[in-house]
């Protein structure tokens, strides 16, 4: 009898070791993460602190690209210099990405006029940003990304989302790795535009 009852119990424990395991992986695959309240600390979701020198050769580096817009135009980042610039660097595949750009469009609309420019580098295939922005339209430019977007000198993209905030002054207001919400980018941005 005892070998039947330590045979059940195993068998208990295996089963919800398993559900465990697939909870899990279903959170992370499909849903794109841990629920809300995880214990990932703020310190391995933002981008680590850079050197000045760094930053400021960061922002050079961006403000140096000149990439396609979706209808295959060129579009220079330096053509937005003078106005505060929110950089981001973002995949239609990526989860987090699609999840902050509903937010960036709102503050795109909300702070355009004070001088706040939202542009999206797509680190995707062209026709895959058309097919989303068909889905999800977007208020501000997007332009898709190539080597030179994430591989130039000077450029810290190490993975999506990515957020660079420039100064009107072309100097490194800050930057974020991982997604960015409405509630920590807009204080920054009326400091910026001095509010």
């Amino acid at each position: 009898m005892n070998q039947e009852r330590a045979l059940w119990v195993a068998v208990v424990a295996g089963v919800l070791t398993v559900a465990t395991v697939a909870l899990l992986a279903y959170r992370l695959l499909v849903l794109g993460g841990l629920p809300p309240g995880d214990t990932i600390p703020d310190s391995l979701r933002s981008a680590p602190q850079l050197a000045p020198a760094e930053a400021q050769a960061e922002v050079d580096a961006i403000m140096a690209l000149t990439l396609n817009d979706l209808d295959g135009q060129p579009q220079a980042l330096a053509q937005w210099r003078g106005q505060v610039l929110v950089v981001n660097y973002w995949a239609s595949w990526c989860k987090p990405c699609v999840e902050e750009m509903p937010a960036f469009s709102h503050l795109y609309r909300r702070y355009a006029a004070q001088g706040v420019q939202f542009v999206g580098i797509g680190i995707d295939e062209v026709d895959n940003m058309r097919a989303f922005v068909d889905r999800t339209p977007v208020s501000y430019p997007l332009l898709v990304g190539g080597k030179e977007a994430t591989q130039t000198p000077g450029l810290q993209v190490k993975a999506l989302p990515y957020t660079v905030v420039i100064g009107r002054d072309g100097r490194f207001a800050s930057s974020r790795l991982g997604r960015l919400d409405e509630a920590r980018l807009e204080p920054l941005l009326k400091e910026l535009i001095g509010q």
